[in-house]
């Protein structure tokens, strides 16, 4: 069922004859016929089709007409457009609706894409692994393999050239047969093997570099050292087994690599004569008993001999006797000394309790200062009585006489006392030596005690291992006579040492070649993994096609990143002709708002965006231009009264704008920039406006919008971000239409959505999206607007324009005055 439109005159299809024909076109898109009848195709067919427009096929107005261009379109677009265009929905629709068969190509593109987008993180990627495994190998400590070979027959060579029942055990019959016997050369058993024919030395130094193994598995035991170092590894389609051991120190490897291969074979030989002669196998036993019996009293040798210093026992105990007969000596000799010097003590003591003087003590008077004191006093004693027969008791020389003898007696005292007290430091460090002569002496008869102790033990040791040793011998002698005697059944090992090991000249783990092939790969694997999991959550716009489907507006067009024009040139493109691609972008989005009915009918457009930075103001200038280039009177307003942005872009710098008209400084006419462009005008911001929200809702200037309608043809008013701030919302209702500029790989598609809804919500119509900035590099990609083929056009473009400015600059030269002043 069909009604009439009232405002075109056209005929709308309801949206359920738009769910039906949406419905019917699952057979139109599996023939690739276009959009359908209904919509998009089978699959968007009864929604899309029925809501986006009547029929989106049919005709490409059949349905912008029906549906979307029944409300605000008008049934210009709709019924004009589309039937002029009927294939054009015939054709792509169907196809579209058959989009099940291509979710495959799809998803592989798409990982293309992502890759393609961000390429050089892959190379970055590339670069820091391959850069760390040259590093890493570098750096690691070089390892040797030594590698020997064993060869395996299939049934044991005998001496009766017969096999029993129990040799047929050992038989190589069939692969399962071969890879046994493989297994048993790589079990715990020649390990331990291996191990007990090492040296502790011998051992340690294997053990060492791999001790510490690594945070995950914690140090490493000797069976895991082993194991991880060894290989065992047949020969395809042979009988040829390959024993190899990696070690830093070659000759080490090469000696393990040689135990390796031996116990092996003597495994293999002992396994038989397990089997074949139980005699033989009680005989080995016993040796393996005696040798580990033998080896734990030579290790318990070495810790006596290195735990008790018994390198040199009979000079350690010569040199302790030697040592031990001084110490004896200095005993008695200090003993002596204290016992003399405690008699001359008791003497001072005497000589203190009688009050007798100690000058008369011999050992006293021959201290060097005591003695030399009391030789002068004896002088000055004699002078002073000879002066005394001579002078008066008054008279000076005999006071000072006798004054000097009262000194250096005073002074003999003195020094009397310093000698009373050395002899007795004297006697305490005799003390104090001759305890610390008996303390030593008592070490030295414990140390002595010890080497003997010691020294008898290493003898028993000794003797102990030339028993065993002797008892070893001995059954050696009797395991071999047993295995004589058990040679008449033929059984002897069914494995022999082909190749001798050896050891390459080369560290098998610095292969920089091969770490370099290995570090590119996991680059790139790396990168390719953050590439496609970065990707996937990254829900940023970046095709016409995402803001079709995804948002449900129109694109209008596609303008690219602008390399070449900086400033003015940048606002004003069309003037200069420097950036030929993004240039004719916008002639794009001005051809498609030509034929556009309802941006023909509309005079006040809203340019916004959802955050900043998106090219709102590039927008609005450009296209402003477009429409001024075909003659009508433009005007752009600076709506964007916080972060003002046409001025700056277009180098105005004068303080005439907005503001100052809001603030009542100046009149419109002053604030409106005259011919920035041949019919275009700027009413920029001028000064910073301190409320800008009630600037852009009060009637003033409401009425002053609606005056400049009667004015200007076209007006383009650049507003705030809608994601922002509010501000565009004020200026809604006063404007015909809003452009909604989205920026390549900038904002998300959720954030857009949000954005968009508000708008519907207000009830504005939505003109159409430009999407901003999109990548050279990635527009093969997303758009078919800059294909490569095109480039002539454009250079034909540049060329033709090229020579109007020349001509323009001559004709300027030549006519000065009919150049406008901006």
């Amino acid at each position: 069922m069909s009604e009439e439109n009232p405002n075109t005159g056209s005929t709308n299809s309801s949206s359920s004859s738009g769910s039906a024909s949406g419905t019917n076109n699952t057979s139109r898109g599996s023939q690739r016929r276009g959009y359908g009848g209904g919509g998009y195709g089978g699959n968007y067919g009864g929604g899309y089709g029925g809501g986006y427009g009547g029929n989106y096929g049919g005709g490409y107005g059949g349905g912008y007409g029906g549906g979307y261009g029944g409300g605000n379109y008008g049934g210009g677009y709709g019924g004009g457009y589309g039937r002029q265009r009927g294939g054009y929905g015939g054709g792509y629709g169907g196809g579209y609706g058959e989009g099940s068969s291509k979710d495959t190509e799809v998803s592989i593109s798409t990982y293309v894409n992502m890759v393609r987008e961000r390429i050089w993180w892959l190379v970055l990627s590339v670069l820091i692994f391959f850069t760390l495994s040259l590093v890493y190998t570098y750096n690691m400590m070089p390892e040797y393999k030594a590698s020997g070979r064993l060869r395996v027959f299939r049934l044991a060579p005998n001496i009766s050239g017969s096999n029993t029942a129990a040799e047929s055990n050992f038989s190589i019959t069939s692969a399962d047969d071969f890879y046994t016997a493989v297994e048993s050369m790589r079990s715990s058993t020649i390990i331990e093997a291996v191990s007990r024919q090492l040296t502790t030395a011998e051992k340690k130094e294997v053990l060492a570099p791999y001790q510490s193994g690594n945070i995950f598995s914690g140090p490493l035991s000797e069976q895991e050292v082993f194991s991880r170092q060894r290989s065992i590894m047949p020969q395809r389609q042979t009988l040829v087994v390959n024993v190899e051991f990696t070690h830093p120190n070659r000759e080490l490897a090469r000696q393990v690599t040689t135990l390796f291969c031996k116990a092996i074979q003597k495994n293999s030989e002992d396994e038989r004569l397990v089997i074949t002669n139980p005699l033989v196998e009680k005989y080995r036993m016993d040796i393996d008993s005696v040798e580990d019996k033998i080896r734990k009293l030579y290790d318990k040798r070495n810790e006596l001999i290195k735990g008790q210093k018994l390198l040199s026992i009979a000079k350690d105990t010569n040199t302790l006797t030697a040592e031990r007969a001084a110490l004896v000596r200095a005993r008695e000799d200090t003993r002596k000394a204290i016992d003399e010097m405690e008699i001359i003590w008791r003497l001072i003591g005497e000589y203190k309790q009688t009050g007798k003087d100690l000058y008369d003590v011999a050992q006293v008077r021959s201290d060097e200062r005591v003695a030399s004191f009391g030789s002068k006093i004896s002088d000055l004693r004699v002078a002073v009585r000879t002066m005394e027969e001579k002078y008066t008791d008054e008279h000076p020389t005999l006071i000072q006489a006798r004054a000097q003898l009262k000194q250096t007696e005073a002074e003999l005292q003195n020094a009397i006392v310093t000698s009373v007290n050395r002899i007795q430091v004297a006697i305490q460090n005799a003390h104090a030596n001759y305890a610390a002569i008996i303390s030593n002496l008592d070490k030295k008869d414990d140390e002595i005690a010890r080497l003997t102790v010691a020294n008898n033990e290493l003898e028993r040791v000794d003797k102990e291992i030339k028993s065993q040793e002797d008892f070893l011998s001995r059954q050696k002698q009797s395991f071999e006579e047993a295995k004589i005697r058990s040679s008449t059944t033929g059984t002897t090992t069914s494995i022999k040492v082909l190749d001798s090991p050896s050891v390459a000249d080369r560290p098998t783990n610095k292969n920089f070649y091969l770490n370099a092939i290995i570090g590119l790969a996991m680059g790139a694997i790396f990168g390719l993994g953050l590439i496609i999991l970065l990707g996937t959550f990254d829900d940023r716009i970046k095709s016409p096609k995402e803001v079709e489907i995804a948002l449900g507006i129109p694109i209008l067009g596609t303008i690219p990143q602008i390399t070449k024009s900086v400033g003015p040139e940048r606002a004003l493109l069309a003037m200069h002709e420097k950036d030929v691609v993004a240039v004719e972008a916008v002639r794009t989005i001005y051809s498609s708002m030509r034929v556009n009915p309802a941006s023909m009918s509309s005079h006040v457009f809203l340019i916004t965006s959802t955050r900043p930075s998106e090219g709102k103001t590039f927008v609005a200038t450009n296209l402003a231009l477009g429409f001024s280039q075909h003659g009508e009177r433009v005007l752009v307003i600076d709506a964007d009264l916080r972060l003002p942005n046409v001025g700056p872009s277009l180098g105005l710098t004068g303080t005439e704008g907005i503001s100052r008209w809001f603030n009542d400084e100046s009149t419109i006419d002053e604030s409106i920039v005259k011919n920035v462009a041949p019919n275009l005008d700027v009413l920029p911001v001028g000064m910073s406006c301190r409320n800008p929200t009630q600037v852009i809702s009060s009637a003033k200037f409401i009425e002053m919008l609606t005056d400049m309608r009667s004015r200007y043809d076209r007006i383009f008013i650049d507003s705030p971000p809608i994601g922002a701030v509010s501000d565009a919302l004020n200026l809604i209702p006063n404007v015909d239409g809003v452009i909604y500029v989205v920026r390549y790989n900038f904002v998300s598609t959720r954030n857009v959505a949000e954005c968009i809804t508000r708008l519907r919500e207000v009830g504005v119509p939505i003109l159409g999206a430009v999407l901003n900035r999109m990548s050279m590099r990635m527009a093969s990609v997303y758009t078919d607007s800059f294909d490569a083929s095109y480039e002539k056009y454009y250079n034909a473009a540049a060329g033709a324009a090229a020579k109007d400015d020349a001509g323009d600059a001559v004709a300027s030269t030549e006519n000065p005055e009919d150049n406008p002043k901006v």
